[in-house]
């Protein structure tokens, strides 16, 4: 996507990259404007402390009794902050690894009967961290039958470190090399972020009777850029580039993850040149890298869970390729 840097602003559309040789490719097309009048500054900060708890849970409705395990911690937590005059929890999350819940699947429809419980929990206090900590010493010999272990024994507080990204102009630094002064000779230009590109959606052609799931279309790659993620999608053949995009809005894509949060939104580029799109998808990770207490921090499984899509409507899929 287009996007400000503070050397190159690239903006891909038209790039064309061919095959050159053995371990060789060639770009062309590739464009940009010229360097801001900004040095882009990358600062962290302290912002409370977080732990989590995994532990494995096993027998029939592991799901639900490990949910109900995790909660009624937390709450035992909350009535003992009550009592000692300390601010409740900032933020809680309680997943069921291997019931379905990084794919939006509803807690109460799995059959699960082997899981791992994750319990991450946020407060300003170490100390309060330090008392669920505790808590759970209990809850994992005297609640609820299957819970096995706290893995990797007791958590420990540990705190958030935040991104916090900004601009700062270059005529208010002074830089100098080697004792001699330095100056950017190109403070005479200014550079804003781009809006984001206005998505001309295309109509679904039906061709067929046959569906595929998206991963037999497309290669698929996701990752985060602080609180949001990178969803990237490439065409196996550029035949199927037209279908995919008509296929593929940022719209479907947000009612497709949706259980990544309230806040999520979602923005398409499209990338002909490599026939591949690009879904940048703002608030979905809870915070995104240290600052948040999900099992998947960093996006990196966006990619696969959004393998599943399901495009219907094409030819056998020997035609496109």
């Amino acid at each position: 996507s287009s996007g400000i840097n503070a050397e190159w602003p690239l903006r891909p559309g038209g790039v064309r990259i061919t095959e050159a040789g053995e371990n060789c490719v060639e770009v062309r097309g590739a464009k940009g404007s010229m360097p801001s009048s900004f040095y882009k500054v990358s600062a962290t900060y302290v912002d409370g402390y977080k732990a989590t708890m995994m532990a494995p849970m096993i027998g029939p409705k592991a799901a639900q009794k490990g949910y109900l395990n995790a909660m009624s911690n937390i709450e035992r937590c909350r009535r003992i902050f009550a009592k000692k005059g300390m601010a409740d929890f900032t933020e809680t999350n309680v997943e069921c690894l291997g019931s379905g819940a990084n794919q939006g699947r509803k807690l109460d429809e799995s059959d699960a009967e082997e899981i791992v419980v994750w319990s991450a929990v946020r407060h300003s206090d170490k100390a309060a961290i330090q008392v669920w900590a505790k808590e759970l010493a209990g809850a994992s010999t005297g609640m609820a039958p299957g819970f096995t272990t706290m893995l990797g024994g007791r958590p420990k507080p540990t705190p958030i470190l935040r991104f916090a990204p900004f601009l700062f102009p270059k005529d208010q630094v002074r830089i100098a090399v080697n004792d001699v002064p330095f100056a950017s000779t190109n403070s005479e230009h200014c550079q804003v972020s781009p809006a984001s590109p206005a998505e001309v959606t295309k109509e679904v052609v039906r061709e067929g009777d046959e569906s595929y799931r998206l991963e037999e279309l497309a290669f698929l790659r996701s990752g985060d850029k602080g609180n949001s993620a990178n969803l990237g999608v490439i065409c196996r053949s550029p035949a199927l580039y037209p279908i995919l995009d008509a296929h593929l809005t940022s719209a479907t894509v947000k009612t497709y993850l949706q259980h990544l949060g309230p806040n999520l939104q979602v923005t398409k580029y499209k990338l002909p040149g490599i026939s591949g799109f690009n879904f940048v998808l703002e608030s979905a990770l809870g915070g995104g890298g240290v600052a948040s207490l999900r099992s998947d921090p960093q996006g990196k499984a966006i990619g696969q869970i959004f393998s599943n899509f399901k495009v219907e409507g094409l030819k056998s899929l020997s035609e496109y390729m």
